[in-house]
């Protein structure tokens, strides 16, 4: 009996173990980070104008690119741009105006994509930093990987640093597993759906 309660419990334990690496595995695949170089732009997509905003902000000081792009529409069409609105907060931070480009028209990750990657052709930029929420640069990677290959444009991966999401712990608080469960489906649909092709989950980093 003893040694049945002891196999019980060590199996129970190694069952947790792995349940705990897995969330955190998630965690971390959907926060894809690469390392960083320099290049033209760093592009920021709209959800929120708060840690998105410090993020491009920190990068943009510490010189990784001359440029900032943010990108998003109007959650009120009578209102500015979520862009315009994250561009403001960067110009109350120190950047200046003319540093700054604004893609207004995105409603979607997969427009946001689409249209950094024109707006950047036209402006003969080449390469961007990634910036978005952690739960979201999985599945913005994707699109902007689909995107950028047929204009021939590359970019690297940073995730803001989120206050209410942790790579690592997102499981344990409730708001946090609905964004993660929310990335999830989206990617599953997204892909199934053709949104998302294939060959961009295999090339995405």
């Amino acid at each position: 009996m003893r040694r049945f309660f002891v196999g019980f419990l060590a199996g129970s334990a190694a069952t947790v173990v792995l349940a705990i690496g897995g969330l955190v595995w998630i965690g971390h695949a959907l926060a894809v980070t690469d390392p960083l170089v320099q290049s033209d732009v760093i592009v920021a997509i709209s959800g929120d104008t708060g840690p998105r905003v410090r993020a491009a902000v920190d990068l943009w000081r510490r010189g990784y690119a001359r440029t900032i792009l943010f990108s998003g529409a109007a959650l009120d069409p009578e209102s500015v741009s979520s862009a315009e609105l994250m561009k403001r907060e960067a110009v109350a931070l120190g950047v200046p105006e003319d540093r700054i480009l604004v893609e207004p028209d995105s409603v979607t990750t997969d427009q946001n994509a689409d249209l950094v990657a024109r707006l950047m052709t036209e402006q003969g930029l080449r390469s961007a930093i990634l910036v978005t929420s952690p739960y979201h640069q999985k599945r913005a990677s994707l699109h902007f990987a689909r995107a950028f290959e047929r204009y021939g444009l590359t970019f690297r991966n940073r995730p803001a640093n989120d206050p209410d999401w942790d790579r690592d712990l997102w499981w344990l608080n409730e708001r946090s597993r609905q964004l993660t469960l929310v990335e999830l489906v989206k990617i599953a649909a997204e892909s199934f759906g053709g949104r998302l092709r294939p060959a961009a989950l295999v090339a995405a980093p």
